[in-house]
């Protein structure tokens, strides 16, 4: 066999190896974002203490006539990694106090978030869909603009 054709054959063997890797990865990337879409609850370091608000997935509900309340609430939420999926409209519009639904299993968790949204009212809901972690209904005792971005997004148990 030439020495060209051993090099073109090694060449197209190379590539072909490489395109498995890259396959591999990229399913097993894939396969990692949807377990954390599917599966959202925070990520949490037992050694530390830390609960982050990492792949949370929360939906917003304005419950005041502020327009784009909730808008500006998510874009604060995403700022921590928090996915926000659904943004809407409450079904009344004169919440007075605002409020965090979440899941009953993950109190840590659901404190950090209101810590972050400026919410006080926090309400075990048992109630979610498999991917959902909180509901957030706004009201009028939202702060705006939101507080300073805490520095120190841990828990100690």
């Amino acid at each position: 066999m030439k020495k060209s054709t051993q090099i073109i054959l090694f060449s197209v063997l190379a590539l072909v190896v490489l395109s498995v890797i890259a396959s591999t990865t990229l399913a097993n990337y894939r396969a990692n974002r949807i377990e954390a879409i599917l599966n959202p609850q925070p990520t949490a370091t037992a050694d530390e203490g830390v609960v982050t608000l990492d792949r949370m997935v929360v939906t917003i509900l304005n419950g005041t006539n502020r327009t784009g309340l909730g808008t500006r609430l998510a874009s604060r939420l995403e700022t921590f990694g928090v996915f926000v999926t659904k943004i809407d409209n409450y079904k009344t519009r004169n919440v007075d106090t605002s409020e965090l639904l979440y899941r009953p299993d993950a109190i840590e968790a659901a404190t950090k978030l209101a810590q972050v949204a400026g919410i006080q009212k926090l309400t075990p809901y048992p109630a979610f869909e498999a991917d959902e972690f909180a509901t957030i209904i706004t009201g009028y005792d939202l702060p705006e603009p939101f507080p300073e971005q805490i520095e120190d997004t841990s828990t100690q148990p």
